[in-house]
């Protein structure tokens, strides 16, 4: 056998290895998405199971959201901080769950399960008063875009 010949089968032995490599690296990126993605549906549901916590511990507080959500003007000052702080709260948890989904860390039917919480809030005129005063600007525009478009498909139905 010559040199060529040994060079050539060294050179075979080398590719089969760097395509076994990138197989692998293949395989452990894809393992590390799916747990990225696991990750991010454990936390976004921590969070919200955190916030609607709040309403079984205290049915006044969800009594004050279900008035506040009719109409902000029947609140008191103390109530009014009250439900501003909550909705802060909650549109906290609907922002990062946004961010998650627009990153695509968050799949399109967990996405959906958001979706459907931010729509009953934002069918309340008390929220729609709330969030033109305050809750816009506190949030980054591409959110404040899609809760502005799920207040304007709400009010056009």
């Amino acid at each position: 056998m010559n040199w060529d010949a040994v060079g050539a089968v060294a050179e075979a032995i080398g590719a089969t290895g760097v395509i076994a490599s990138l197989l692998y690296v293949a395989m452990q990126v894809r393992a590390s998405t799916r747990a990225s993605t696991v990750e991010a549906k454990l936390a976004s549901s921590r969070m919200y199971t955190d916030f609607v916590t709040l309403f079984v511990k205290s049915p006044e507080l969800y009594e004050l959201f279900l008035r506040a959500r009719k109409d902000l003007e029947s609140l008191d000052p103390a109530e009014y901080y009250q439900f501003s702080h909550l909705a802060l709260v909650a549109f906290s948890v609907f922002s990062a769950g946004y961010f998650q989904y627009s990153k695509g860390t968050l799949t399109e039917d967990d996405w959906l399960e958001y979706r459907v919480v931010i729509n009953f809030w934002v069918k309340g005129k008390g929220f729609q008063q709330w969030w033109n005063k305050l809750g816009k600007l506190s949030f980054a525009p591409p959110f404040v875009e899609f809760v502005e478009s799920a207040i304007a498909k709400e009010n056009a139905a």
